[in-house]
């Protein structure tokens, strides 16, 4: 017969559920854990701010460097002005590209660029192209003087269709219609002077240069003469498109003058030769 076992004996067997049963349970120090939970989130949040100032200053370091740093600063040797003839001044021109030197090329405006360059007299069109990282190629499309005025044989004014005077240094006004005025300088508020521009401006180049004589006596009433002999009526600038093609036609055509060698298209619909 086995020798009985004492209580604390039985509850230790592992037929009565194993050594601590009634083992006393562990205590959770509830401070020392929310000690350390703060101490996790603070250190959370010090990384997370360390963070948002790494990004904050490499933004603010990216936008120093493209708008305000020399590296895509214009400068002044690298910017070429092209398309510019003897009544649009290049120097005009380059001054108002050289306005923005020292400009980051991203803060550059070239469209207002473009807008302004386009007022000067003679420019009837003005594209301006950044090179990154320093350059700016500006390139206009200039036009003739639309007419000449003359006060005497010795003051031309050259202007464009618009009326604006253009650049006239040591030009040669050869091929240029003249018109023949008192004062140039007033001639340019007349209505009749600023029909006759936008005559002559709207006109092809081969026709312009036959011009011999112009005359704007009032503003319905432009007429040409060209070398040729030939005198064309053009009332005033309205409907010069259709005025044009039928002058084309028939000067083209000398037949159908029939021996007249004035046209009248004043009226393009009702065109008259005589």
């Amino acid at each position: 017969m086995p020798p009985r076992k004492s209580v604390s004996e039985r509850l230790d067997s592992p037929d009565f559920g194993g050594p601590g049963l009634f083992a006393r349970p562990k205590v959770v120090n509830f401070p020392e854990r929310l000690k350390e939970r703060r101490q996790a989130h603070r250190r959370e949040v010090a990384i997370r701010a360390v963070i948002v100032v790494a990004v904050i200053a490499a933004i603010v370091t990216l936008i120093w460097g493209l708008l305000f740093s020399p590296l895509l600063r214009l400068h002044t040797d690298q910017i070429s002005v092209g398309g510019t003839n003897t009544w649009v001044s290049e120097s005009e021109v380059a001054n108002i590209a050289y306005a923005q030197q020292g400009k980051s090329l991203l803060l550059i405006d070239t469209a207002g660029m473009e807008d302004k360059i386009s007022e000067l007299p003679g420019v009837t069109s003005a594209t301006a192209v950044k090179h990154y990282p320093h350059g700016l190629d500006v390139t206009v499309k200039a036009e003739i003087p639309a007419a000449v005025l003359r006060a005497s044989d010795s003051d031309y004014t050259a202007v464009d269709r618009e009326g604006r005077v253009l650049n006239a240094v040591n030009a040669s006004v050869k091929g240029i219609p003249v018109i023949e005025v008192k004062d140039a300088k007033k001639s340019l508020d007349s209505k009749a002077v600023k029909q006759a521009l936008q005559v002559l401006g709207s006109l092809d180049e081969s026709m312009r240069q036959k011009i011999t004589k112009v005359e704007a006596k009032t503003q319905d009433s432009i007429t040409t003469t060209l070398e040729d002999g030939y005198t064309i009526i053009w009332g005033n600038s309205s409907q010069m498109k259709l005025k044009k093609a039928v002058v084309d036609t028939l000067l083209s055509n000398p037949d159908q003058l029939e021996g007249a060698k004035t046209i009248d298209v004043a009226a393009p619909d009702k065109a008259t030769i005589k």
